[in-house]
């Protein structure tokens, strides 16, 4: 590929639906000679079809959130009303960055799509985003907006005791922001969404988007926005509380948790997953079901769990490995994100998650 032919990719990656007159505007070229351009980019195999769609195999789409986290954990068990001995951490977070960033972890290419504010943490994200390979040219910068905050309390085992977020930028998620990345959304092999995006967006979306969507929950209070789709999810991720809410039932085990994931397998979901922290994790389809018990571990964190969870069930997916195996990996990733206090492990990629997986599941 020439330096010009790679600058050209690079903004139709940015934006699929440039114009070729807008292309040769931008660089001082003729039209015919960005046709030509693009001729041989599509000879070489780096563009297919219409609307300049970019040839990257098995690529994903992730919508979703990016928070600046501050995790406060203490050293002993949290004494209500009063000042806690303990850890203070400042960290970038959110279910979408916490999936994009483990997707990139784990070799799988991905574009991470979310708004952020023009603030010093807003200028963080995109520094980490450097720094992390992750690929955010289809977000969006919110001027006069503050990006958004995550402030809980653990206790030491890891256990959320509670939390407070500042998240009203993601109204600026709407479905005109997202009809202009339609194009993107629509060639990736999977769109993965976090339930922080408004309803009104989850609703547009699912009419919208013609690839399967995998959908992981963030908190009960938000998991009500998926009430008008949940015949159309292919995949969920969730975890036993939500379940519980969704269902207008009482989980408490491996047993009422397939009792209450069923209600939802009727209404159309192909695959759900239901993250335990202290008890395991379920997974059931129309056909199968599989508990893999709680693993004993030195729990720092819980949060960011279910994201790396959701990243190896993506991971596997598009690597065809069998229901079983997928399972496996993916709580292995659930259980190696609980070890560090950061949402997203340093550790992780796909050797140390394999090879992890022998070592808690299969030895």
């Amino acid at each position: 590929m020439t330096k010009r032919e790679e600058e050209i990719l690079k903004i139709i990656k940015e934006n699929p639906l440039i114009s070729q007159q807008e292309l040769a505007d931008k660089f001082g070229l003729t039209r015919s000679g960005v046709a030509a351009h693009i001729f041989n980019l599509t000879k070489k195999g780096y563009i297919a079809g219409k609307g300049y769609i970019i040839n990257e195999p098995n690529f994903v789409t992730v919508i979703g959130g990016v928070n600046i986290d501050i995790l406060g954990l203490t050293d002993t068990t949290l004494i209500q009303q009063n000042s806690n001995p303990g850890h203070i951490t400042f960290s970038l977070g959110g279910a979408g960055y916490n999936i994009a960033h483990n997707l990139t972890k784990l070799a799988v290419p991905n574009y991470f799509i979310t708004v952020y504010g023009d603030d010093l943490n807003g200028q963080k994200f995109e520094e980490d985003a450097q720094k992390n390979h992750l690929a955010i040219q289809h977000s969006k910068k919110i001027p006069d907006k503050s990006t958004s905050s995550y402030l809980y309390v653990n206790d030491p085992d890891g256990t959320l005791n509670v939390g407070v977020d500042d998240m009203g930028i993601y109204d600026d998620i709407t479905p005109d922001f997202l009809s202009e990345r339609l194009a993107t959304i629509n060639t990736s092999a999977y769109c993965i969404i976090d339930t922080n995006l408004p309803e009104k967006t989850i609703d547009w979306l699912f009419d919208n988007c013609k690839v399967p969507i995998f959908v992981k929950t963030v908190s009960l209070n938000k998991s009500y926005k998926l009430q008008n789709v949940l015949s159309k999810i292919d995949t969920l991720m969730t975890t036993d509380k939500e379940l519980a809410m969704l269902t207008n039932s009482s989980v408490t085990d491996a047993k009422t948790a397939e009792k209450s994931a069923k209600k939802l397998l009727k209404k159309g979901i192909e695959h759900i997953y239901v993250l335990m922290p202290h008890t395991g994790l379920f997974y059931i389809d129309n056909r199968n079901t599989k508990l893999i018990a709680g693993i004993p571990i030195k729990r720092v964190n819980n949060n960011g769990a279910s994201a790396a969870l959701t990243a190896a069930v993506v991971d596997s997916r598009l690597n065809n490995l069998g229901w079983e195996k997928t399972t496996q990996i993916a709580y292995t990733a659930a259980l190696i994100c609980m070890e560090s206090a950061k949402s997203v492990n340093p550790l992780l990629s796909k050797d140390y998650l394999l090879k992890t997986v022998t070592r808690y599941l299969e030895s």
